[in-house]
């Protein structure tokens, strides 16, 4: 039997082909579930980003808006009337109005900011954030109502500057000024917008300036974006737009916004392992159960291996030790499950049928030998009665010699056909046995002849008891009997193709060929009453003994003109030849 497990691979092949598609579908699955929630993070992230700029630039356009309700107050074209009139008191006390108003504008903005009015016909300045001074060059370098970013140095916290100048279009005229207004707001404003956001959504979130600088939630993350910043500045950016990019290592989403009233972008990005955790976290654990389910398959698919499949083996690859005839064959494996009985039963089986074909077998050899004897005993009796005829004559005539030489030949002849211990004697005592046979033949007709020529290495070469003596008997009754005047029996051996071969062959008148093949196939036919007994008992037992190819064949003697008998048989093992003998 081939040292193959079928049954077991083809469970796990049908397994595999049953999981594959399960992980294949679940794959699939999982990318559409991840994209799914790309695109809703992607969509929610410009939404709100949309809604956080709105937020920044709507508190820096209601504070730049302040200067306009500035401008109508006409106690700041007094403050400038007095400072042109040198009219101290009326500047103190019109002074103290304007920054009450200053105050009030700049307490009315939910963000922290600092209001200044500049008048630069007079180079004075008057601002919530006394700290300040009139600085012309400032105004000299800045933009009218654009928001400037400004850091004077890196201990100073950084702000938002914006001026605006009345008339507008002044700026390029200074002497026609009536005064500039400043709006300022730092950037703790912008914090606080970016941490609300940040605890409404999940990621981190900062303001970077069109110079690289970068506003997040806390001071201390300004270094850190800022960095990202420097690169995500050497890019074209867009309005709006998203990007995958990888920060520290780690995979991230990120979305931006322009906020051209401030000159800078807003950028929010969410590391994938934070938005993709829960459905990868499900999907490992789909994988690790998966795993999990193919190795209890697989174990499954052993155990039924190691408890079905194995004991089916062993009882086929019994039953074929069965089909080659060694019914010795026993299954000695033990697999402690119901096939142990079935395995017990198998032997016993086994053992019986070989029991059973030993003493059939046996049987048959008996029935054989027996077979065999009867016959021998019908050879025999027929024999006798006509030579002790022959002898009864004789002494009627007195001729003593003839009966002396009948005698001698008579009494080595049974002496020989009564010893029945040795049923393969050697060739030399069969034709020693024909020879006295073809001896009182010729003293009974008185006109036979015979010849032997076996040459002597054929002499030792076993061969079955009273196997010649019927052929030679059969050529004399039916074949020199019956046709007048002298006839001649030869007797010759040889060896071919590792066959033994006896040729008997005689004078006499000899068969017709139609009557030669009915005699040749009744060879093969069951003995009954029309079947001779001679040749049809020789065959038979050549057959019996020394199987297919064995027996005897009929043809015309070329020489003699009579009949032709073959007898081939073959040499067998000497220890067979023993236990045939010892048998007999």
């Amino acid at each position: 039997m081939r040292r193959n497990r079928p049954i077991f691979v083809k469970m796990n092949v049908v397994m595999l082909m049953l999981l594959v598609p399960v992980v294949i579908l679940f794959a699939y699955f999982n990318r559409t579930s991840l994209k799914v929630i790309d695109d809703q993070i992607t969509a929610q992230n410009t939404g709100q980003l949309q809604f956080l700029k709105q937020q920044i630039e709507a508190n820096a356009e209601r504070l730049s808006l302040s200067s306009s309700v500035l401008i109508r107050d006409s106690s700041v074209l007094e403050l400038q009337t007095s400072m042109l009139r040198d009219d101290y008191y009326a500047m103190i006390n019109t002074e103290r109005q304007v920054k009450e108003k200053l105050y009030m504008q700049s307490f009315s903005s939910s963000w922290s900011n600092h209001l200044s009015i500049y008048w630069p016909t007079v180079g004075h300045r008057v601002s919530t954030n006394p700290g300040d001074s009139y600085d012309q060059a400032l105004l000299d370098r800045s933009e009218n109502g654009k928001w400037a970013f400004r850091q004077n140095s890196p201990l100073e916290e950084p702000y938002y500057q914006l001026f605006i100048w009345d008339p507008y279009f002044s700026k390029s005229s200074p002497q026609t000024a009536s005064a500039v207004y400043e709006v300022r707001f730092g950037l703790d404003n912008i914090r606080r917008m970016l941490q609300q956001y940040q605890s409404e959504a999940a990621g981190q979130s900062f303001l970077l300036t069109k110079g690289g600088a970068a506003i997040a939630g806390t001071a201390a993350g300004d270094a850190r974006f800022g960095e990202m910043g420097k690169e995500l500045m050497q890019e074209q950016l867009g309005e709006s737009g998203h990007r995958n990019m990888e920060e520290d290592n780690r995979k991230a989403y990120l979305s931006y916004v322009q906020l051209p009233s401030l000159d800078a972008y807003l950028f929010h990005y969410v590391p994938l392992n934070v938005i993709h955790a829960p459905i990868i976290q499900a999907r490992n654990l789909f994988y690790l159960s998966l795993v999990f389910l193919i190795l209890l398959a697989f174990t499954v698919a052993y155990l039924l291996y190691l408890h079905v499949q194995k004991p089916i083996s062993a009882i086929v690859k019994g039953l074929k030790q069965y089909e080659g005839g060694n019914y010795s064959f026993r299954i000695r494996k033990k697999f402690h499950n119901e096939f142990d009985y079935m395995m017990l039963r198998f032997n016993d089986l086994g053992t019986q049928i070989q029991h059973l074909i030993h003493h059939v077998y046996e049987e048959q050899n008996r029935s054989r030998l027996a077979t065999l004897k009867q016959l021998q005993s019908q050879i025999n009796p027929h024999f006798l009665y006509n030579s002790l005829s022959f002898i009864a004559a004789c002494a009627k005539a007195g001729e003593m010699d003839t009966i002396k030489r009948m005698a001698f030949h008579l009494a080595d002849y049974y002496r020989y056909t009564t010893r029945v211990e040795n049923q393969l004697p050697p060739l030399r005592e069969e034709l020693e046995l024909v020879s006295h046979y073809l001896n009182i033949y010729a003293l009974r007709l008185e006109r036979l002849d015979y010849r032997i020529e076996v040459p002597p290495d054929l002499l030792a070469e076993p061969i079955m008891r009273l196997i010649l003596q019927p052929v030679v008997e059969n050529a004399i009754e039916h074949g020199i009997e019956p046709k007048p005047g002298r006839g001649t029996v030869r007797i010759t051996g040889f060896r071919k193709d590792g066959w033994n071969l006896l040729v008997v062959e005689d004078s006499g008148a000899g068969l017709e060929e139609q009557a030669l093949q009915e005699l040749v196939q009744s060879l093969e036919r069951p003995m009954d009453a029309e079947t001779g007994c001679g040749l049809w008992n020789v065959h038979q037992r050549l057959r019996s003994r020394f199987g297919a190819g064995a027996g005897i064949s009929l043809d015309k003697s070329e020489e003699l003109g009579g009949l032709r008998v073959i007898l081939r048989w073959k040499q067998e093992e000497e220890g067979h030849d023993e236990q045939i003998a010892a048998g007999g």
